[in-house]
């Protein structure tokens, strides 16, 4: 069979190259024997199989369900040349799926005895299939459409979790949640702190006012580790994101060090980044974010040739005005994509992203005392002169190649430079109820420098009747921080309102001194997604993972450490019906331990790395093809790390087990032809269950929400054609901002409402868009620091053309 498989597709690859090329990767990667590889691919089910494929190239669709149906296609290149496909979304035996692949190209297929298919003309008149062989058909990383608003935004597949490939989000064993394109851009999003306030696997953060970086809470820790296009960052630092870049958000709760590595204990949010559609995209945006922040965004793509095998996108975004509360925004953003099927088997692409964006009197971070009260979140409280400034290049390239149907490779690889100034102001609290301002003076220049990337070998073999993906590779991130240590001025206490007209000081000398960062996870990693039959599967993993860091100047004394562990991951799959996915799970990762910053007394410590673990149960139920319900049950285990919230300055501690017990309920789809929410809760049981310090003992860990839920709902109006009326509820439960469990920060509801109106001027589509975030004007603390998002009215409107 091997041979045959070589053989059909030598009109490509000469034919002893490819054969040594197989034998090679099959001996050297694998070394494992190839057992009723024939018969296995042979016997395909009769039964349907639910397939999202988009509209494009004939060939580039047919590779993609091949590879989704496990089938071989015979036929000529010449076949497929010049024609496309109207893709295909639903569930379908394999045969009913290639007549609506195949609708309108004049071709038609012929089952073989083995189980294969033969592609020919369907008027069978002049050649037929016996006459040429078809080169093999292979899947792009080309990302699809999905999770649009008439789908109710339900996405059946997500981009890649790990090692593991592009696969069905109702059979991954984990707890997900997908964001996609058209969500983030209905809601008129600015930043992912709207998304994560939405999201009801998500306890929102406020955006760092550092870098732009979005921090997000899951299953109660802290995730700070953002993931580009499936490439994990070793660093929150530098990592800025623009909205008009993602194409989805991929929200993975619980632990996943195994996935992407060490540093994402509760979960992990991989950025879905755009890539050129296969139709002509033509799309003009004007909107307002809130305030006077009026912005304009342009999204062009498409292909470049008439065969579809090489496109391109471009995204371009100007924004400047005040906030709500008075801040001056000023953001630029262009992001270009290209992308390439240099060969029936071979795709590759390219992506840049220019950020260049300035904020000034940023909310100030509070560190308080006392009883925590209420403050004012539609004023500002940080002088105009202080300023957030940060300016980013991102370059992503990725590759995949599918030599035949038993081997793919997947590589990609990222790289980041950020250069980022700013003056941090930090107010703390007196008992009083009056503040005393520090802040930095914004004169050092800190340069982040990412990188990222992986390379991944998937084989594909049976033993007997147990069918096997098998991956082997190796992943990398790496953060090179620089700094030079700038001047810092301390006030007197004063009133809020006295804090906005502090004047400039007069800045001392800056040190000068030179400090830098440098962090590292690798990983080595094995995988096997196997097949047992229709109801059962398991995926078994290995990560051989290290991480290693060493500091100077301010990040530290000189300190450095380096430690390796194994982190295993086994899931088991069962099905009892088709729609409905159960799992058990067990994770385990390496977290690298915290390096103490300049704001704590203890400043340069470097913690010991620690090792979690998650267990997990859950399911997913698809009640109709928009609609998806999923549940899990999940206990972590992890050392507990934290802050004194001590004054003048604070200090941090490792000490103890932290142990988060919890429920999630996500629902997302339609729930009839109107009606569309997204919606669902976490519940949790949260303590510190071993410190060193008795009294911390029972206590809950800080900023962890013990209770949340929310519900996003979208109602078209049946009589008003294009009107849809939309809104939320978004409920977060009280917290505690220090480890002894007398700082705590209250609960609160939040509501938004909105419209939606899509008609057709002069014959082109135009979308209007109003919304209304913290309707009831709601003051509330975001989290321990941070102050909420105040009443803000956005709208947009976009024309295609």
């Amino acid at each position: 069979m091997l041979a045959h498989v070589v053989f059909a597709i030598r009109s490509i690859h000469p034919f002893s190259f490819h054969r040594l090329l197989i034998q090679a990767i099959y001996l050297v990667c694998i070394g494992l024997p190839l057992i009723s590889i024939s018969s296995a691919y042979a016997q395909q089910s009769a039964q349907p199989k639910t397939y999202s494929i988009p509209p494009g190239p004939l060939a580039a669709t047919l590779n993609r369900f091949a590879a989704k149906a496990g089938i071989f296609i015979g036929g000529t290149a010449d076949l497929t040349g010049g024609r496309t496909s109207p893709g295909l979304q639903g569930s379908y035996t394999e045969i009913e799926a290639l007549r609506l692949l195949l609708a309108g190209t004049g071709l038609e297929v012929r089952k073989q005895e083995d189980g294969s298919y033969v592609l020919h003309y369907a008027d069978t008149t002049g050649r037929t299939s016996a006459d040429v062989t078809l080169p093999l058909m292979t899947v792009s990383t080309a990302s699809l459409k999905q999770g649009t608003a008439e789908e109710g935004y339900r996405v059946s597949n997500v981009s890649g979790v790990g090692l593991w490939d592009e696969r069905s989000l109702r059979d991954t064993p984990y707890s997900m949640s997908v964001v996609p394109s058209d969500l983030i851009e209905n809601i008129n999003a600015q930043n992912m702190e709207q998304i994560f306030k939405m999201n009801p696997l998500t306890q929102g953060e406020d955006i760092n006012r550092h870098n732009g970086v979005p921090f997000v809470t899951i299953r109660g820790f802290q995730s700070n580790n953002p993931i580009y296009d499936g490439i994990p960052m070793a660093d929150a630092n530098g990592s800025a994101v623009s909205m008009v870049e993602i194409d989805r958000v991929e929200i993975l709760s619980g632990t996943s060090g195994f996935l992407y590595g060490g540093g994402r204990v509760g979960g992990a949010v991989n950025y879905v980044t755009k890539s050129p559609t296969d139709v002509p995209l033509r799309r003009l945006t004007f909107g307002n974010y809130g305030g006077t922040q009026f912005y304009g965004h342009a999204d062009i793509g498409g292909k470049f040739d008439d065969q579809g095998r090489f496109g391109y996108r471009a995204n371009l975004l100007y924004q400047g005005g005040d906030t709500a509360i008075g801040e001056p925004v000023n953001q630029k953003v262009a992001n270009i994509v290209l992308d390439g099927h240099l060969t029936d088997a071979l795709y590759a692409d390219v992506k840049y992203t220019y950020n260049d964006y300035r904020k000034e009197a940023p909310q100030p971070f509070f560190n308080s005392t006392g009883e925590r009260t209420a403050i004012d979140t539609s004023k500002r409280y940080s002088p105009k002169w202080a300023s957030n400034d940060i300016e980013s290049h991102k370059a992503y390239t990725s590759l995949r190649w599918d030599p035949s149907k038993y081997f793919t490779l997947r590589s990609a690889f990222f790289y980041q430079n950020t250069r980022a100034k700013t003056n941090l102001v930090t107010l703390n609290q007196q008992v009083d109820r009056t503040f005393i301002p520090r802040i930095s003076s914004g004169n050092p220049s800190q340069k982040y420098e990412n990188y990222g990337g992986y390379i991944y070998l998937d084989t594909r073999f049976s033993t007997f009747a147990v069918d096997h993906k098998l991956t082997v590779g190796y992943s990398s991130t790496v953060i090179d921080q620089v700094a030079i240590d700038g001047s810092y001025w301390s006030g007197t206490n004063l009133s809020l309102s006295e804090i906005k007209n502090i004047p400039k000081p007069a800045w001392g000398e800056p040190s000068n001194v030179l400090s830098t960062y440098l962090g590292r996870y690798n990983n080595i990693l094995i995988g096997d997604d196997i097949t047992f039959n229709k109801q059962w599967s398991a995926m078994v993993g290995f990560n051989y993972a290290t991480t290693m860091s060493r500091s100077t100047g301010f990040y530290g004394n000189g300190s450095k450490y380096e430690k390796s562990a194994l982190t295993p991951t086994v899931s088991l799959l069962y099905k009892p019906i088709e729609e409905v996915t159960t799992y058990v799970s067990y994770m385990e990762a390496l977290e690298r331990g915290t390096v103490v910053g300049n704001t704590y007394t203890n400043y340069g410590q470097v913690f010991p790395p620690l090792v979690s673990k998650q267990y997990e149960v859950g399911a997913k139920y698809d009640i109709n093809s928009n609609l998806l319900l999923s549940t899990a049950l999940f206990r972590i285990e992890k050392a507990n790390q934290f802050s004194n919230l001590a004054t003048p300055l604070p200090t941090y501690i490792q000490d103890g087990l932290q142990v988060h017990n919890g429920v999630e309920l996500v629902l997302t789809g339609k729930i009839t032809d109107n009606l569309t929410i997204m919606g669902g809760g976490t519940l949790m049981d949260l303590s510190v269950e071993k410190a060193n310090d008795p009294a911390l003992e029972g206590k809950k860990p800080t900023n962890a929400a013990s209770r949340m839920g929310k519900i996003y709902a979208e109602y078209a109006l049946p009589w008003i054609t294009g009107l849809s009326l939309t809104g939320g509820i978004y409920y977060t439960g009280e917290r505690y901002a220090d480890a002894a469990n007398t700082d705590k920060i209250p609960n609160y509801t939040l509501y938004d409402i909105g419209a939606r109106y899509t008609t057709r001027v002069l014959d082109k589509a135009l979308t209007v868009r109003l919304n209304v975030i913290n309707l009831t004007g709601k003051n509330y603390w975001q989290n321990a620091g941070y102050l909420g998002v105040p009443r803000t009215v956005a709208f947009s409107a976009s024309m295609m053309f």
